[in-house]
């Protein structure tokens, strides 16, 4: 607001802007993803937001489907997902196996032959096998000494400080002697260098002899096919600004550096020069990978694992487990079968509990079609849905690969509901970048399929491969497709997020009125946008909040009640045409 004409001294309210904010369209297309990876954070949601992304963080080759299921979905339109990598790990207490996970590691030796540091993988796997690792030493800025210094002196004046830092080692020497002190303080405007008695002068030391002051450094080099690098300037005490542990940990892509603590006195705890040398010992943790490994656990904020991980993720709109399929390649059908229902139980669990998020589930790539209506018979959810058959893609040399199609299906969803709304079924629309189905359906397995509540993928002369179905995995009529569902799940997140300003706010009349109007206004906008079904907005919807729904005992706990009653648009399945002949008159010849 413009500032009104300042007259006399006093006092000019500019106004406040509104306490609260309009109501807008939630994203829910957002996803996460669960699975194997060769490389990558252990069970830690990492938001990406590329391919590249992915592949800089994970790599690109793995046992499993995660990374096909990942690429399938920015390729179809996803903008941005969670991943998270699974393996098999020891939980706290346990005792480390040797099928458990484990990162790369080199042990760095001082002078003394001590451990000084530990040098591993930046994660686990045996992608760390292949990371080279070498030490050298250096020195960095010289000057000299201004001051005679006395044995036990405890500072230096130097002709210049520049390039000397707290926590550098220096060296102090002249032509016959040198002692080593850690600088603790400096004062610039003096040239004078401050050290404690962890670092004592032992000798005495002349400035006329001349006596030299240099500092003490060292470097690390770490490789992995074509990425280089080089860590320069490295200390090795924690004031130091280049401590190494923390510059390594912050910058490196490649590894992380664990200070052993070497009780070698100063120079003699630095890393000697090493040859480069491989890293060794990593694991991927992922044989024998358990459908409990894939689930997690969630202990509190700090001990989370696995596919618990992503519940607390409010972002995640849709949730992927690709790899559960992998249970099929090495199991017999019916302990694969249990294996696969108890991490799509977990799903189902995670978007039941929250209300604001929906599995996608894969079927098992078989010819069996009633191994996949066994699968979806045992589940009742409006909070899932289950695609079927795999997909296959193009591989590196003319190669072909089977995937589960659950990525590919969520970058539909995502591209769908960027350019159409969520309320529109993703549904008949093209998937982009496959190749072939496993297993092309009959007219009578598609129906079949599709009225169990069995959403297919089916290919289409001239019009690519669709997806061919958009049920949910409910019984109930009101939820049997998933569009449905999601169009309240986004009313769900929209509606919480935009009225936040509500708590605290007076229980009356008039904030009744004010959640009334904004709630309208925005399903207003909704059913403008063909969100909704009905003739008109009041057939669309109801927005009640009033002193029925609040009546005295409901404000008194503390409580305001809003009910919303919205007619969702249902997708046109079936369409049929009637085709009518109408013949012309007919004349009769004279």
């Amino acid at each position: 607001m413009a500032p009104r004409e300042i007259r006399p001294p006093g006092v000019y309210p500019l106004g406040a802007g509104a306490r609260y904010t309009s109501l807008t369209i939630a994203d829910t297309h957002v996803a996460g993803f669960v699975g194997i990876a060769n490389r990558g954070p252990l069970d830690v949601p990492v938001l990406l937001q590329s391919w590249a992304e992915f592949i800089e963080v994970y790599g690109t080759t793995s046992e499993g489907h995660l990374a096909r299921a990942v690429e399938g979905f920015f390729l179809n339109g996803g903008k941005s997902c969670y991943v998270v990598r699974v393996a098999r790990r020891p939980r706290a207490g346990e005792r480390l196996e040797p099928f458990h996970a484990l990162q790369a590691e080199r042990v760095l030796r001082d002078a003394w032959d001590k451990s000084t540091l530990r040098v591993l993988a930046l994660n686990e796997g045996r992608w760390g096998n292949s990371v080279w690792v070498k030490t050298t030493r250096s020195t960095g800025a010289k000057t000299l000494l201004t001051l005679d210094l006395p044995v036990g002196a405890g500072q230096a004046r130097v002709t210049s400080t520049r390039g000397i830092e707290k926590g550098s080692l220096l060296r102090i020497f002249d032509r016959d002697n040198s002692d080593y002190i850690v600088v603790t303080d400096i004062d610039e405007k003096n040239k004078t260098l401050s050290w404690g008695f962890e670092t004592p002068v032992v000798r005495r030391y002349a400035a006329a002899a001349p006596t030299y002051v240099e500092v003490i450094e060292f470097e690390l080099y770490a490789s992995l096919r074509d990425r280089r690098e080089v860590f320069k300037g490295l200390q090795l005490h924690p004031l130091s600004r280049r401590y190494a542990p923390r510059i390594i940990n912050e910058e490196s892509y490649l590894i992380r550096l664990e200070d052993q603590g070497s009780t070698s006195p100063w120079p003699n705890n630095l890393p000697i020069e090493s040859p480069l040398d491989k890293l060794t010992g990593g694991r991927d943790g992922t044989e024998g990978i358990t459908a409990e490994d894939f689930i997690g656990y969630d202990n509190g904020l700090d001990d989370r694992r696995g596919l618990m991980t992503l519940e607390h993720v409010e972002e995640i709109g849709v949730i992927c487990a690709p790899d559960a399929m992998l249970a099929y390649r090495s199991m017999s059908v019916p302990e694969a079968r249990s294996y696969v229902q108890h991490i799509h139980d977990a799903m189902i669990g995670i978007c039941e509990r929250s209300q604001d998020r929906f599995a996608i589930l894969d079927a098992p790539d078989t010819r069996d079609i009633e191994e996949v209506r066994r699968m979806r018979q045992r589940l009742n959810t409006s909070f899932a849905a289950i695609y079927f058959p795999w997909v296959m893609v193009a591989g590196p040399n003319g190669t072909q690969h089977k995937v589960p199609p659950s990525g590919y299906v969520a970058g539909v969803y995502a591209r769908t509901e960027q350019q159409s709304g969520v309320h529109k079924a993703p549904a008949n629309e093209q998937i982009l970048g496959l190749t072939q189905l496993t297993l092309p359906l009959s007219d009578d397995h598609l129906g079949q399929l599709n009225s169990e509540g069995i959403n297919t993928i089916r290919a289409m002369t001239g019009r690519g491969i669709r997806i061919w179905g958009a049920r949910s995995c409910s019984e109930s009529d009101d939820w049997r497709y998933l569009n449905v569902r999601r169009l309240f799940i986004m009313l769900r997140r929209a509606i919480e997020k935009g009225t936040q300003w509500i708590s605290f706010e007076p229980n009356t009349v008039e904030t009744w009125s004010l959640i009334e109007r904004e709630v309208s206004s925005f399903l207003s906008d909704l059913y403008i946008k063909g969100y909704f079904a009905g003739n008109s907005p009041e057939e669309a919807f109801i927005v009640k909040c009033d002193g029925e729904t609040n009546a005295h005992e409901v404000v008194e706990s503390g409580r305001l009640v809003t009910e919303i009653r919205v007619a969702p648009a249902i997708p046109a399945e079936f369409i049929y045409f009637t085709i009518d002949q109408q013949m012309g008159e007919r004349v009769e010849p004279r």
